[in-house]
């Protein structure tokens, strides 16, 4: 295990090694021995916590772990350097020792350490743990959670007017019928590899397990509810999918990805539910959170909050998939792969259907079946491949399912190949692939340069490859996106790039502003894609919001986190202005605020953009909105609409 296994067993105090039954093979094999010596020489004994010396040894029984908060001490039998044993019962005393920390008796790997960490982190923040000589004891320390406002409730340490037992956090889960976003997210910018482990830790019903296993994914899961038996251990990737934001306990939700993140060698993505997505009407506001009807629990994250959260325990700074999905990498290589491929024209690729089988090409039939019709599949699969990389690959970049299914039906990948470029490869659709390929390189290798960037110490092989290919060099790749990084200091360059993407339909361009939905960056000039990719750099999560305006200020982009919903009028929930020149950002939240004129931010050919243009020419008609967008807050709009002097 990546972190938690370099956590030491057991708690050591006054020369002894308290340890949990559970961990004991973890232990020195000195102290297993002794151990077992005092086992058998008090046989029938029930205990839970061994306390372990070279010279003394002792079995203690202390309450149920995950049952009480801060276990007392039941019963305990004790033997001298000699071997003789004492017995002593505290089960009828009213005030017994009690256990803190309980946590580090514990394996590293025990799926309770988290709650339990959880409990520790709450009393040594209000500084509980400091008068040592008090806390032994179970009257002593109930009088100091009494006056600091807690009090022990079962396993957990809650305040003193509140019931822990109401949050009901096994009801959270849900059936999916396919893949849940975070594992899709995964898969689309090749994060989760088909030679990648995935650990689903808190798996639910384990739909994502089985859907992954079931396409060849290798895969297991662990749920404290649905799968407590499950497998806990390292793996390349883990996905903590909506996990932390149904724990109630700050700091047990730190201690989860603390935990998570341990168990991942390569990566880990996170996923939350977000703020001001999701109605909370009928929910009761608990702690910095909310309670359903049904007793579930739901802390719902900003963007901000999230990224924040995660960098504190991993130390790395996250990458923003997607709206409340970050992920956060040990292996660079695979960080680089999913940045680049994050600022992809993935949807390009998508659009290109694969071309049908020219007959004139199988005119003289040899007497064995071509391999363009004994592994259409396959071949289909490859050019697919192609035109992610808008080359052929090479053999090794080949999917491993393919070349297993070729090697299946006895056809070498590099007959394959040759196939696939003879019998399926289409030269204009490889070239439109290629070109967007050379874009995305000119794109991410113009962000790596850019003030703030994360910076590596090397290159994937899959880059290398694709640099050599477009173009030559690394330094010709490097100087390509160098020079591209300074044209956007023309303002005349600028000007003529938000012009063609105006052009091309997928933004307006008016009085020298920009404007267009995020969801259409892909599609614009490489020149805008690097002013709104440097906008993320200098904002984390500026990617995610719904709606870009850059300018008409050179070097100031905005942001815009809507309710993008069919309504005309769509509330403002927040906005984000980067200035681009000083590095800085500007976040603002709003109650009332409208996003008016919709449609100058609406693609040619979505389906709302007809009906919203009608709608935005009244509003100007009416003299309720301005040129420039500006109109009156969401309580006074429904009223002026509706007056009768508006009729």
């Amino acid at each position: 295990m990546t972190g938690a296994a370099h956590r030491s067993v057991g708690k050591r105090v006054g020369g002894f090694l308290y340890v949990h039954r559970d961990a004991l093979p973890l232990i020195p094999e000195d102290m297993r021995q002794a151990v077992a010596r005092a086992e058998a020489a008090a046989p029938g004994f029930e205990w839970n916590v061994a306390k372990v010396s070279p010279e003394r040894q002792s079995l203690l029984l202390y309450e149920d772990f995950s049952k009480s908060a801060f276990p007392a001490l039941l019963r305990s039998v004790s033997f001298d350097a000699e071997g003789v044993a004492s017995v002593i019962d505290y089960s009828k005393r009213d005030n017994p020792p009690i256990l803190h920390r309980k946590e580090t008796l514990l394996a590293p790997d025990d799926a309770r350490i988290p709650a339990f960490t959880a409990i520790t982190r709450k009393a040594e923040d209000l500084g509980l743990f400091k008068d040592t000589k008090r806390i032994g004891t179970r009257a002593n320390w109930t009088a100091m959670l009494t006056g600091v406002g807690l009090r022990v409730d079962g396993p957990r340490l809650v305040a003193a007017g509140e019931s822990a037992g109401e949050v009901a956090r096994e009801k959270t889960a849900i059936a999916r019928n396919g893949l849940s976003q975070p594992a899709s997210l995964m898969i689309r910018y090749g994060m989760l590899q088909p030679e990648h482990e995935l650990f689903d830790y808190g798996c639910g019903r384990g739909d994502d397990v089985a859907t992954l296993r079931a396409n060849g994914y290798s895969a297991f899961g662990w749920d404290p509810n649905f799968r407590p038996a499950g497998e806990r251990r390292p793996a390349d990737i883990v996905n903590l999918g909506f996990v932390i934001n149904v724990i109630e306990d700050p700091h047990e939700r730190e201690e989860t990805l603390r935990a998570a993140w341990g168990y991942a060698s390569r990566g880990m993505a996170v996923s939350v539910m977000t703020a001001g997505k999701y109605s909370v009407e009928r929910q009761r506001p608990v702690a910095d959170g909310y309670l359903s009807r049904r007793r579930t629990f739901q802390k719902y994250f900003s963007q901000e909050e999230l990224a924040e959260a995660v960098q504190r325990v991993t130390g790395e700074r996250p990458v923003a998939l997607a709206p409340g999905i970050v992920a956060v990498f040990r292996d660079k290589e695979l960080e680089q792969q999913v940045s680049f491929r994050r600022r992809s024209r993935s949807t390009i690729y998508a659009n290109l259907a694969i071309p049908a089988r020219d007959p004139s090409r199988f005119l003289q039939r040899p007497k064995s079946k071509p391999v363009g019709e004994r592994a259409r599949e396959e071949l289909e699969a490859i050019w697919r491949t192609a035109l992610d990389l808008g080359r052929l690959p090479l053999e090794e970049e080949v999917n491993p399912g393919v070349r297993a299914s070729l090697e299946g039906k006895n056809i070498s990948v590099g007959r394959a190949l040759a196939a696939c470029a003879q019998e399926i490869a289409d030269p204009g659709q490889l070239q439109v692939a290629a070109d967007a390929r050379r874009d995305d390189l000119i794109v991410h290798f113009a962000l790596t340069l850019f003030p703030g960037a994360l910076k590596y110490g090397s290159l994937p092989v899959s880059i290398q490859r694709d640099v050599r290919t477009f173009f030559g060099s690394l330094a010709g790749m490097v100087e390509t996106a160098k020079a591209e990084l300074l044209s956007l200091r023309d303002k005349a360059v600028l000007e003529e790039a938000y012009a063609q993407a105006a052009s091309a339909g997928y933004a307006s361009y008016e009085n020298g502003t920009l404007r267009f939905m995020a969801e259409n960056l892909e599609h614009l000039p490489v020149k805008v894609r690097i002013v709104a990719g440097c906008a993320e750099i200098v904002h984390q999560g500026f990617s995610l919001l719904d709606l870009v305006e850059i300018g008409p200020e050179q070097g100031v982009v905005r942001g815009l986190d809507c309710d993008m919903a069919e309504s005309a009028l769509p509330a403002v929930r927040a906005s984000v202005e980067v200035d681009l020149a000083r590095s800085k950002s500007r976040l603002r939240t709003f109650d009332s605020k409208v996003l008016y004129l919709k449609s100058r931010y609406l693609h040619r050919g979505h389906p709302g953009l007809e009906k919203q243009a009608a709608a935005d020419r009244r509003l100007l008609e009416l003299g309720i909105v301005d040129g420039n967008g500006n109109g009156p807050p969401a309580d006074r709009i429904a009223a002026m609409l509706t007056s009768p002097t508006r009729a």
